[in-house]
């Protein structure tokens, strides 16, 4: 007597291993969105980048006025009302490509912002986002922001 054998194992192992790719890619795509893009600057993390950053910031007549006192340059600000929830209310960049150590700029303040409230400026730095070459700002943490009055 002859052995028969059919087809559908070798149909369920093909459709086994495609289903295992395909639930591989969704999982690999999903998690891609939570896991963030590494920025960098001179080949370091943009985020240790923030420490090296040190900056002298006043507000009066409507402007905000900066003086970079690091050795990192600064690309722009953000501007966030201090508050329960430290909105951001805009995020500036700088006239020149940046406010290189010593240099000073100036930023017209956001017309949110009204007398004698309090803000928080918080540094913005360029960099690259490795593996693709394409710039891209990051604004550092809050602990290295300064908290002014606007006057």
């Amino acid at each position: 007597m002859q052995k028969k054998r059919g087809l559908s194992p070798v149909i369920a192992s093909v459709l086994l291993v495609g289903i295992t790719i395909i639930l591989a890619a969704i999982v690999f795509f999903y998690s891609r969105q939570f896991i963030g893009e590494v920025i960098e600057k001179d080949d370091r993390n943009i985020e240790l980048l923030c420490e090296d950053v040190s900056f002298i910031s006043e507000s009066y007549g409507g402007k905000i006025y900066i003086e970079n006192k690091g050795s990192v340059p600064l690309y722009g600000i953000e501007v966030r009302k201090k508050g329960v929830f430290d909105i951001v209310t805009a995020a500036q960049e700088f006239e020149d490509p940046s406010v290189g150590p010593g240099e000073t700029a100036d930023i017209d303040l956001p017309v949110e912002i009204e007398t004698n409230q309090e803000i928080i400026i918080v540094p913005m730095l360029l960099g690259e986002v490795k593996g693709r070459g394409t710039k891209l700002a990051y604004a550092c943490d809050e602990d290295y922001g300064q908290e002014i009055l606007v006057g």
